[in-house]
């Protein structure tokens, strides 16, 4: 077993500290601040009267986020004055995840009734319910339709995840899980932005964000690799949206936070209190004469959704009793800064300790690797694996694809 993941029996054994799990529920709450700018800013009657089919689009996406994100709220979020405020926000969500075009989609195509219920689920399992379309989406849901839409494997899951909500925990206990990125494993050295994201996203919806374990024939450690380097494809790429996804990783597969995992935590976490936020990708560029309403649709309707999904890792950590480890404050070491790309995880090497950057010797040789991959430098990628055999690494995802890429090459 390479040493950045937990050894056999080293599995989290105790709780995380009161104060740790407060501050994981702080942030829950600033992805609430979010979801309530979102719902009294950006979807109004006005943006539903004025572009009707973006407010659709949107409504659906967002809607059905946020719904996700109340509902692990919940979970995470005992006292009644959050209890209050996530049943506030539910109720205002109503009248754009449950509209007459909602009623009709849910109707007309049950192939297709998973995204459209999604909200009403997660509602309902709030405490907010609708009888009536309740009838109609559980008819679509049984339909000999239902799942007449053809979807890659991660995005089965996502169904069964929908459908569980609705039907029972059984629809979790799905044959996609061992064709999805948990069974067969990530291409990691060339790995797409989508690659990563049928990873990030197969985790949570086969477990209900930790709730239930993966089925035994799954490799745990092996899977917290995968994690692990989709971490530093996040870090090299400033994408924190899919740092704060996979950063779930620890909790849903029941293991202790790695070194790299947990470096990788402080950075989002310093973003977020250095923003308020969390910032998404960029955004789309305006349009021409755009006024001020047409400017907060855009942006918040860009940026809501990272925060969204920051608030979901939290709310995973919280309810899984898994926070990630607290912050080294020695003073800072003098290692120099591997040659990742990125600048947000910049700020936070030069702010570790000589400990800290010690420990870190996978993600200064996994962004090494990303780096010879690019230029194909296949003598680079040699010398790297060299140096990943004396860290005792050859064990780990990353480093295994790269040496079988070298005997492809040499065969």
């Amino acid at each position: 077993m390479f040493p950045t993941l937990p050894k056999e029996g080293h599995e989290k054994d105790q709780g995380a500290s009161p104060k740790r799990l407060d501050l994981l529920r702080g942030y829950i709450r600033s992805s609430l601040r979010m979801a309530r700018i979102l719902l009294d800013e950006v979807l109004n009657a006005r943006f539903s009267q004025e572009e009707p089919e973006e407010y659709r689009k949107l409504a659906c996406k967002a809607g059905g986020e946020l719904a996700m994100l109340l509902r692990l709220a919940k979970r995470a979020l005992p006292d009644e004055g959050d209890a209050r405020e996530i049943h506030s926000l539910g109720c205002d969500l109503v009248c754009h995840t449950r509209a007459p075009h909602v009623y009709r989609s849910i109707l007309m195509r049950p192939s297709r009734a998973t995204m459209h219920a999604l909200a009403h689920f997660c509602l309902a399992d709030l405490g907010i319910p609708d009888e009536r379309l309740d009838r109609v989406a559980r008819l679509a849901l049984r339909s000999s339709v239902t799942a007449a839409n053809e979807r890659v494997p991660s995005r089965m899951l996502d169904a069964a995840w929908t459908r569980h909500i609705a039907l029972g925990e059984a629809e979790l206990d799905h044959p996609a899980i061992f064709l999805s990125p948990l069974g067969v494993g990530v291409d990691l050295l060339a790995a797409s932005t989508e690659d990563a994201y049928a990873f990030t996203h197969a985790l949570p919806y086969a477990t209900d964000f930790g709730r239930f374990p993966l089925p035994e024939k799954l490799d745990r450690h092996y899977l917290l690799g995968i994690a692990e380097a989709v971490v530093v494809k996040a870090l090299d790429e400033d994408d924190l949206d899919l740092l704060a996804e996979v950063l779930m990783a620890p909790a849903i597969l029941r293991l202790q936070w790695t070194p790299t995992l947990s470096f990788a935590w402080n950075v989002l976490e310093r973003v977020w209190n250095e923003f308020g936020f969390v910032p998404g990708p960029g955004l789309p560029p305006p349009a021409s004469n755009e006024i001020r309403t047409q400017t907060v649709r855009r942006v918040l309707g860009t940026i809501y959704h990272t925060s969204f999904a920051a608030g979901l890792c939290c709310a995973t950590l919280v309810a899984c009793d898994a926070a990630p480890p607290e912050v080294n404050d020695d003073q800072p070491g003098n290692i120099k800064a591997p040659v990742g790309k990125g600048a947000m995880w910049k700020i936070n090497w030069d702010r570790c300790s000589q400990r800290v950057q010690e420990d870190l010797s996978f993600l200064s040789l996994a962004f090494s690797l990303r780096r010879a991959i690019d230029d194909m430098d296949l003598v680079l990628v040699r010398d790297i694996l060299r140096s990943a055999a004396q860290f005792h690494l050859l064990e780990h995802p990353l480093f295994t694809q790269a040496l079988e890429l070298l005997e492809r090459v040499a065969s």
